[in-house]
């Protein structure tokens, strides 16, 4: 079996531990894109940073689903324990916030990522940047939080656009029972959202719903798996089959609408060579 890679760099917003009011990152913890902070007595790759007002986590590269749900868990113990104990916080299990406009004062909590991502709809073309004003609402502003799975397979000539819709296929229509992501749908969550990367593509339609059920991460980290070994291990001419065989009109409308009983007619369909459910 030809070598495969997993990861993931899933944001998580933080809150009082007693209200339960959502907690900006900025200036509390450090760390950058550029200059991530190490998870002090874990291995190399796993570290910790600020996005905007959110915290992110890192893991490492990993070679199986097992190795990658492993990581993740590792990596949600520390944040748990370095929110408790250094910024009197606890992590708060939602992909959705909104912010009052008195705690996004600090420039970091206005800065948002610069780098576009890619819409598989339109064989990857880039997608419209979010506009800030879409973010505004009564009192203050949403902010919502990405559970991004990097997939690292061996195929050279298949086009990024193309992974990320079989990535709608094996991880975006499964999650529409659970992963109700409200306003970051329309922002964020739309089905083929994506970045190229030099070893795969990183697909970013799925919110962080799966980082607080440990069925779910296992079930995410089975599909990941499983997906980069079908691109990877199939043929071009097979993939090409199957591509042409799948009504990916049905899938982007499941995923957006977070239709469940659409999602499951289509995974029925695609079944033959998708496996696994959430």
């Amino acid at each position: 079996m030809k070598r495969i890679t997993l990861g993931s760099d899933p944001e998580v917003f933080l809150c009082h531990p007693t209200t339960h009011a959502f907690v900006p990152v900025c200036g509390k913890l450090g760390g950058t894109k550029e200059k991530p902070i190490a998870m002090t007595g874990l291995g190399q790759g796993f570290a910790v940073q600020e996005d905007n007002v959110m915290l992110e986590l890192n893991i490492p590269a990993c070679p199986t689903y097992r190795s990658f749900a492993e990581s993740v868990e590792l990596a949600l113990a520390y944040v748990w324990d370095l929110a408790r104990t250094r910024l009197d916080a606890a992590v708060a299990p939602t992909c959705t916030a909104i912010f009052p406009h008195v705690a996004l004062m600090r420039p970091e909590a206005m800065t948002f990522g610069c780098s576009p991502d890619f819409d598989a709809y339109m064989s990857g073309a880039s997608h419209p940047r979010v506009n800030p004003n879409e973010l505004k609402t009564e009192g203050g502003e949403w902010r919502f939080a990405g559970g991004h799975v990097h997939l690292g397979y061996a195929k050279d000539d298949l086009p990024p656009f193309v992974a990320a819709q079989f990535a709608d296929l094996w991880l975006g229509l499964p999650s529409v029972l659970h992963d109700k992501q409200g306003k970051r749908r329309e922002l964020y969550g739309k089905a083929g959202r994506y970045r190229p990367t030099k070893y795969g593509i990183e697909y970013r339609t799925l919110s962080n719903f799966w980082l607080f059920d440990p069925h779910l991460l296992q079930q995410v980290a089975v599909a990941a798996e499983q997906l980069a070994v079908y691109l990877s291990n199939t043929t071009s001419k097979q993939l090409q089959k199957h591509y042409a065989e799948i009504p990916w009109d049905a899938v982007q409308r499941a995923i957006e609408s977070e239709d469940e009983v659409l999602a499951a007619d289509v995974s029925a369909f695609a079944r033959n060579f998708t496996k696994g459910d959430f």
